[in-house]
């Protein structure tokens, strides 16, 4: 049987090279479910879920595509005519009070695990963690790990996944016709959708061409006297490529508390997490290698699609739409954290950072750095170019926003299926920011954070500061507390 193909462009051939080199393997959303025995009507878990999860790949194409020749400069996506769930789905048990700790050791394990076979099996998994014991208020509670390779879907997609799959869950649909068995048959032809490169129209000034070109290109010796470079951990290895991870719940009852504390100091939650972990890692950094700090955004383009048909609907713009921001923090502004008053010093630079922010994006999607990824030609070349080198960024702050639970359905029930915490995590990132910091809300629900690294670039001991500092800062704000060190 003829497959449909279609070719990758920039922005997908980007991450397709990094799975190719093992540099980084996947982007995953963790959602906790929770659905009252009864209404499960006598079916396995397996069987309710199965069921939507079918309705959800024959809604979203690119959960249906293959990746053909990735590991060369022209890889092409390839429509299946099938796919088989055995390829796709894991149950496993877990103790109640466990739970949590055998979710951090799935993560990281899957955030290590390369896609095989990847041309001809959708590289996308769900991993269902049941607890095995349930509880007296006879409700059913799991965590859903949605993992799936970043050139199909980004941060803000794997959200979606999540919510298209609670709709059909509550939907209660029947066995769709396509689906027989353990195999899923795919109607086709299938249109992707378009990617970035053609629905966010970025114009190119030839100041900013000039610029871009001369930094990644000019010789050393002609550019003149650089700033500092930025402290962001150890060098970039390949090896050992192993994710660590810390997963941290910031309460629902904290939220009200945190918002309205960025509300008063005119700023929100992203530069606020930007200026906690400046903070942190001023205070964990050894003083004598603080010269400089240097932190990235990633920002979602979907708001610059130029077709605004193409907004209707979620799922039709399921895929990789997405850029970044970076702020360099000098020793001047380091120094004033490290000596001077936390809470003046967190919300002055919280403030500034969402100032800095809004230009940026007043002025998007022009001068874009993605509009430049067709100047490079050669991707496995670029990122074994950096092997050896510094990395750019110490962290990485992405917030993908918080996504409907089923609890403001203005028709839910109490038996409805809800979700009540989402977590988008990363894994190693090879040549990436040396700690990711990735958030994921609920709407009425928890906040998420995930905290990750590559073994080795960073110290455990480091994160783990990092992450007390931010819980610790966080639960103050949320009742109502000012900021103080840890």
């Amino acid at each position: 049987m003829q497959f449909a193909s279609a070719d990758t462009e920039g922005s997908e051939i980007y991450s397709a090279s990094r799975h190719a080199l093992g540099f980084y393997k996947c982007v995953a959303n963790t959602c906790r479910y929770s659905i009252s025995q009864a209404r499960l009507e006598g079916r396995t878990i397996r069987q309710v879920w199965e069921t939507a999860v079918a309705h959800v790949v024959l809604a979203i194409p690119f959960l249906s595509v293959g990746i053909a020749d990735q590991d060369t400069n022209a890889p092409r996506f390839v429509q299946r005519p099938f796919i088989n769930l055995d390829d796709h789905f894991d149950y496993l048990d877990a103790d109640p009070d466990t739970q949590d700790s055998t979710l951090l050791g799935i993560l990281e394990d899957q955030h290590d695990r390369s896609w095989p076979d990847i041309e001809s099996r959708p590289p996308w998994k769900l991993t269902t963690v049941v607890r095995n014991a349930v509880p007296e208020d006879d409700t059913v509670v799991f965590d859903v790990v949605f993992a799936v390779h970043h050139s199909i879907a980004d941060g803000r997609s794997t959200a979606m996944f999540h919510a298209a799959l609670l709709e059909e869950l509550n939907r209660r649909a029947d066995v769709p016709a396509e689906l027989s068995g353990r195999i899923l048959n795919i109607p086709g032809p299938r249109r992707l959708v378009a990617p970035q490169e053609e629905q966010v129209k970025s114009n190119r000034s030839w100041s900013f061409l000039a610029r871009t070109l001369w930094r990644e290109l000019g010789p050393a010796w002609l550019q003149g006297q650089q700033p500092p470079a930025p402290w962001t951990g150890k060098i970039v290895a390949p090896e050992p490529c192993r994710t660590r991870l810390r997963l941290l719940a910031i309460p629902a009852v904290a939220m009200p508390g945190i918002l309205a504390a960025c509300r008063v100091n005119q700023t929100t939650l992203t530069p606020l997490l930007h200026a906690l972990a400046l903070a942190s890692f001023a205070r964990h950094v050894p003083l004598d290698e603080l010269k400089a700090l240097q932190s990235s955004t990633p920002i979602d383009l979907r708001r610059f699609v130029s077709d605004s048909s193409q907004i209707s609907g979620s799922r039709r713009l399921f895929g990789v739409f997405v850029t970044s921001q970076s702020h360099v923090f000098d020793s001047g502004t380091i120094t004033a954290l490290r000596e001077g008053s936390l809470e003046d010093g967190i919300w002055r630079l919280a403030a500034d950072l969402r100032r800095s922010m809004k230009q940026h994006l007043d002025n998007m999607p022009n001068d874009d750095i993605t509009s430049m990824l067709s100047y490079v030609t050669d991707w496995q070349k670029f990122w074994l170019s950096k092997v050896g080198k510094p990395r750019q960024n110490t962290w990485e702050v992405s917030n993908i926003g918080s996504m409907p639970g089923g609890h403001e359905e203005r028709n839910a029930t109490a038996d409805n299926w809800k979700i009540t915490r989402s977590t988008m995590s990363q894994g190693a990132t090879v040549t990436g920011a040396a700690v990711s910091i990735s958030v994921a809300g609920v709407i009425g629900g928890e906040i998420g954070i995930a905290l990750g690294w590559q073994e080795g670039i960073v110290e455990a001991e480091m994160v783990d500061g990092l992450a007390g500092d931010l819980e610790a800062w966080l639960c103050r704000l949320g009742r109502g507390e000012a900021l103080a060190s840890r």
